[in-house]
């Protein structure tokens, strides 16, 4: 009986001395794992939106995504003045062959792909572990309501991918994740009210034409008209006099 006893003790000693251990190193470890995670999310982000200099979190309220897709969160690429060039998107499809697919896509302002990334996954090699290759290159440039070509499925499509030949279930997760990430990019942009970049382009080279032809800018001519404002003011303010006291006061006394 002592005997079990003091065996009992000791294991109980063993596991706690063992518990407190690995829960200094956790607490060691934990940041580094933490910091090291954000790096390499962040050099994902400046990979698929490389004109981007910053990127931040966008708060706005994304549509509740198809069965099997969770959208992580969509992040504003700007540029160091605040101007935004396009988003990052995070998504992850529960529907690859071995499990998740987590998947991140830079979009631009027109909600088109820049590129696409497939950051983890865990699907066979040599099939479905293709979707880390240049394979996923053929999303950048295409739009909403991408679709999986396999035999000439998608003919009609307006944007398709090929599907991974021995791997269709893990090229329609991919597409799904890439397909959400599009549909969440959509309500950001339209909130946002972001002008397609061939508009914003349009109007910087009107305005600098119009300097270069000796006419005044959109900017100028805003600037020229509150100052005509201003001196109209000045003048009806120097022609016409003050009111008097009685006006001021509600009239004359009775």
């Amino acid at each position: 009986m002592k005997e079990t006893a003091t065996l009992t003790i000791k294991l109980l000693l063993i596991t706690a001395i063992v518990a407190a251990l690995l829960g200094g190193v956790n607490m060691v470890t934990s940041p580094i794992i933490a910091k090291n995670t954000e790096a390499a999310f962040n050099e994902n982000m400046k990979e698929l939106l490389p004109e981007a200099d910053k990127f931040e979190k966008d708060g706005t309220k994304l549509p509740e995504p198809e069965s099997g897709i969770t959208v992580d969160g969509i992040y504003a690429g700007m540029l160091n003045d605040g101007t935004i060039v396009g988003y990052v998107a995070s998504a992850v499809c529960g529907e690859g062959y071995g499990g998740d697919i987590v998947v991140m896509v830079g979009i631009d302002s027109e909600c088109k792909v820049t590129k696409a990334k497939v950051t983890e996954m865990s699907e066979t090699p040599g099939l479905g572990a293709k979707s880390q290759s240049d394979w996923i290159d053929q999303y950048t440039g295409l739009g909403q309501d991408i679709q999986v070509d396999k035999n000439g499925s998608a003919a009609s499509a307006e944007y398709k991918v090929e599907a991974i030949s021995g791997a269709t279930i893990t090229s329609k997760a991919v597409t799904k994740a890439v397909n959400a990430s599009l549909d969440a990019a959509r309500v950001v942009i339209e909130d946002n009210n972001i002008p397609p970049a061939e508009e914003v382009q349009n109007n910087e080279n009107l305005d600098q034409n119009q300097v270069e032809e000796g006419q005044p800018s959109a900017e100028s001519e805003t600037i020229d008209s509150e100052a005509e404002v201003s001196q109209e003011d000045s003048e009806t303010n120097r022609e016409e006099p003050a009111d008097s006291d009685e006006d001021v006061e509600g009239g004359a006394a009775e």
